[in-house]
């Protein structure tokens, strides 16, 4: 994917957090699976089948995960990576990221925005 607009970085960063929650549903699917293969006698292999798939969907979303903090070190430094991997890694608001760095929410979402565009016209 071309990473040429505004929201298209935007999008992609987003997405960090969007695969946490998909390693969590992931994981949450394979607990499931474990009670219901220990009240069982026998083991299915279908259940081994779906841990084994579940297993590989929670390893493609810690890929991508890992993608994006690599795009990030490889393409902001400083104060813009910090506030970039604060925002979109850690989940942090801006209001917590402008605490964290001292400066308002208002600079730190102005700031974020002239990272992203600094990116942009590379």
């Amino acid at each position: 994917m071309a990473l040429d607009t505004y929201e298209k970085v935007e999008n992609y960063l987003k997405g960090y957090q969007e695969l946490n929650y998909d390693i969590i549903l992931y994981e949450n699917k394979m607990g499931g699976l474990k009670a219901i293969s220990y009240s069982q006698e026998e083991k299915g292999t279908a259940q081994d089948d779906m841990m084994l798939v579940y297993m590989q969907k929670i390893e493609e979303c810690q890929a991508k995960q890992e993608e994006i903090e690599k795009f990030i070190e490889n393409n902001f430094k400083g104060l813009d990576r910090l506030i970039i991997h604060s925002k979109y890694i850690d989940g942090m608001t801006y209001k917590v990221v402008g605490l964290e760095v001292g400066y308002s929410t208002t600079h730190i979402k102005k700031l974020l925005n002239k990272a992203i565009y600094k990116y942009l016209v590379k």
